[in-house]
């Protein structure tokens, strides 16, 4: 994969890096911090969504997804505001509709076990409170 092939959210945070030339065969796309970090991935997560709105997800939990799910609850919340649209139009999700999450599918592929799903501490309880 090079820059031609990355989507318009991709290139945007590739083109913010700095890096003029990728230099292995893996892409890469770097970003400053864990805040730019969870933008990107929010970002990129509702990019996917407008191309596969019934796609199959699963999602991190802990520390990891913070800022993933801060910002995406940002965007989706502020997404026909100046805030959500500002970003969107410097990201490259400019004029696309909000999407619309209803038709995912969520795979839950971890637990702690023995907790029990109901316990505040147990993988089902943060998966149900977060996202």
């Amino acid at each position: 994969m090079s820059p031609n092939n990355f989507t318009p959210v991709e290139m945007s945070f590739f083109e913010q890096s700095g890096v003029k030339k990728l230099t292995s065969r893996l892409p890469y796309i770097m970003v400053d911090n864990f805040p730019g970090l969870g933008q990107f991935t929010a970002l990129r997560f509702l990019e996917w969504v407008l191309e596969n709105p019934e796609g199959v997800i699963s999602l991190p939990t802990g520390k990891t997804p913070e800022y993933f799910i801060k910002w995406t609850q940002f965007l989706l919340q502020h997404w026909n505001e100046k805030k959500g649209e500002e970003i969107r139009k410097l990201r490259g999700l400019e004029n696309r509709q909000k999407p619309d999450l209803r038709a995912l599918h969520f795979v839950q592929i971890d637990e702690f076990y023995p907790i029990r799903s109901d316990r505040h501490n147990s993988f089902y309880y943060y998966v149900n409170k977060f996202y």
